[in-house]
C-alpha cells in the first residue's frame, strides 16, 4: 500500500510531464487551425447516421441528402456551442484551484488548463461562424437556453461545502463533458478522412488538450475523494448535472429537426434519446449510465496525451 508521500511523489511526476506536454503539444486556434478550409455537405452527410438523434426512429423520413447535410452542421455546431459554454463557465472552478496547493508543478498546470480552456472558448466560437456562413437563411442555434442551465449549474457546484466534495463533484461532472468531445473527435474522424476538412481540425486540435485535461481529472478524483462518510455523494451528485446538461444540448436538436420541417416535439425527446441507433449517441448514453453506477467517478479514456 502506498504512502500519501509516494502518492504525492507520482502526483508531481504526472504534473510535470502534464506540464511539458502542455508546451510541446498545445496549439493557438487563430494561427494552427486553417481558417479557409472547409467541410463538403457529403462529410456532414456522412455524420448523419452515427451523430443523428433521429437515426432509427422512423422520424426522420423526410430529410433528404441536403435536409441531412444540414442537420449535421447544426449538431455540430451544437455540441461545439455546448462545449464552449461548459469550458467557459468552468474557468470559475479552475481559478479558484489555483493557489491551493503549494505545489509549483500545479499551479503551472492550472495556468496551462486555464489558457488551453480560453483558447477552446474562441476556437469553437470561430468555427461556428464558420460553419453558419454556408447555411444561408437558417436560423443560428439558440444559446439562451444552454447558457442559463449551465451558468446556474456551475454556480451550484461552486457552492457546494467543502472543499474535496466540491472538487470532487465538479471534476466529475467536467470529465464526462470532456470525454464526449473526445469520442466526438474519434467518430468524426472515423467517419471524415480528410485532415484537412474543417470540423477535423477543429476536434483533432481539442483532443490534443483535452487528452491531457481527462487525466489530470482523473488525479484530482482520485487525490480529493471525501472521507468515507462522504465518499458516495460526488457519484450521487455529479451524474445528474451530466443528465441535465445531456438534456439540454439535445433539446436543442429537437428544435434543429423542426427548423429543417421534421415533426418532432420537445416531449418526444425522452424516448428519442433511448430509441436512436446513432453510435454516437448511444456512447454518451451509456457513458452517462456507467458514470452514475460508478461510485469511484474514474473511465478510462483512449485519448492519447
Amino acid at each position: 500500500m502506498p504512502t500519501s508521500d509516494e502518492i504525492s511523489t507520482h502526483d508531481e511526476k504526472l504534473l510535470e510531464r502534464l506540464n511539458r506536454l502542455s508546451l510541446s503539444r498545445s496549439f493557438i486556434p487563430q494561427v494552427d487551425i486553417d481558417w479557409d478550409a472547409t467541410t463538403t455537405d457529403t462529410e456532414y452527410e456522412s455524420l448523419y447516421s452515427s451523430w443523428s438523434l433521429l437515426e432509427g426512429t422512423g422520424l426522420d423520413g423526410s430529410l433528404d441528402f441536403h435536409g441531412r447535410a444540414k442537420f449535421a452542421k447544426y449538431q455540430q455546431m451544437n455540441l461545439m456551442i455546448f462545449t464552449e459554454l461548459v469550458e467557459r463557465h468552468a474557468l470559475t472552478a479552475l481559478i479558484k484551484l489555483y493557489g491551493t496547493d503549494r505545489s509549483r508543478a500545479f499551479n503551472e498546470y492550472i495556468g496551462h488548463f486555464i489558457k488551453e480552456e480560453s483558447y477552446h472558448a474562441a476556437m469553437f466560437m470561430l468555427a461556428v461562424e464558420k460553419i453558419q456562413s454556408t447555411m444561408p437563411g437558417c436560423m443560428p442555434v439558440p444559446t439562451r437556453g444552454m447558457d442559463l442551465t449551465l451558468r446556474w449549474l456551475w454556480r451550484f457546484l461552486n457552492a457546494l461545502p467543502g472543499k474535496k466534495l466540491r472538487r470532487a463533484t465538479t471534476f466529475g461532472f467536467l470529465h464526462f463533458a470532456e470525454q464526449v468531445t473526445l469520442h466526438a473527435h474519434r467518430m468524426t474522424r472515423s467517419k471524415i478522412k480528410r485532415k484537412e476538412s474543417l470540423i477535423n481540425q477543429v476536434w483533432a486540435y481539442h483532443a490534443l488538450d483535452e487528452s491531457r485535461h481527462v487525466v489530470f481529472d482523473q488525479m484530482i478524483l482520485e487525490r480529493d475523494k471525501p472521507p468515507r462518510p462522504l465518499a458516495w455523494v460526488p457519484s450521487l451528485l455529479a451524474p445528474p448535472c451530466s443528465a441535465l446538461a445531456s438534456v439540454v444540448l439535445n433539446a436543442n436538436e429537437i428544435w434543429a429537426a423542426r427548423q429543417l420541417g421534421v415533426r418532432v416535439r420537445l416531449w418526444q425527446l425522452p424516448g428519442l434519446m433511448r430509441r436512436t441507433r446513432a453510435p454516437f449517441k448511444r456512447w454518451v448514453f451509456s457513458l452517462w449510465a456507467r458514470s452514475a453506477a460508478d461510485s469511484s467517478g474514474k473511465e478510462q479514456t483512449n485519448g492519447s496525451w
